[in-house]
């Protein structure tokens, strides 16, 4: 074998490794939650939802994301006082995921609880020491569609719940596809865009 072919082909899969964060020193997110960042994207959209009692409602949503590097989501309904917001952040140690959800809302303001933080994501589960947990899932089925690349956030587990809803589901290509309140109700995306 030619030692230029040879050196060449070393050299492009060390490059490669190096721009995917694979050296220890290179900013990475850790497991499965990797596949939040792994396309460019920058949008905004409406989308319609339904609730398990047939109330329709509109979210605004934005999805932002930067292979390899940073993953940005949040959403919020129009009749439900509902606004999440998520960013998953590279660095050295697997990566860092926040959550803010809001606790209520009161003269317009939106007040949110504290900042949910998981750090150093790894695997495709992860609790976190106040109890909630985030679960990286190949699909979820919502109505007649399936998505792939699913994140769950499960506030079920929480010491102190400071959000107002138990579970949302989001989607690395597509946005906001389910959110379950604490009384039981349920709001998930509807086909189509609005």
């Amino acid at each position: 074998m030619n030692k230029f072919v040879m050196f060449a082909g070393i050299l492009s899969v060390g490059m490669t490794f190096s721009a995917c964060g694979m050296f220890e020193e290179d900013p990475y997110v850790g497991g499965e939650f990797a596949k939040l960042v792994q396309k460019e994207q920058e949008r905004s959209d409406t989308i319609r939802v339904v609730d398990n009692w047939d109330i329709e409602d509109t979210y605004v949503e934005r999805i932002y994301s930067d292979n390899p590097e940073y993953f940005y989501f949040e959403t919020s309904g129009s009749i439900n006082e509902i606004k999440i917001e998520m960013r998953v952040e590279c660095d050295e140690d697997g990566g860092k995921m926040t959550v803010s959800c809001l606790r209520y809302r009161r003269n317009g303001i939106w007040h949110y609880g504290p900042d949910i933080v998981f750090k150093d994501l790894d695997g495709n589960k992860m609790t976190n020491s106040d109890g909630y947990t985030i679960h990286m899932l190949d699909s979820l089925k919502v109505g007649k569609k399936t998505y792939k690349d699913v994140l769950e956030f499960d506030a079920t587990g929480a010491n102190e719940n400071t959000c107002n809803f138990d579970k949302f589901y989001v989607a690395a290509n597509d946005g906001l596809l389910r959110i379950d309140l604490q009384d039981s109700i349920t709001i998930e995306r509807k086909p189509g865009r609005k």
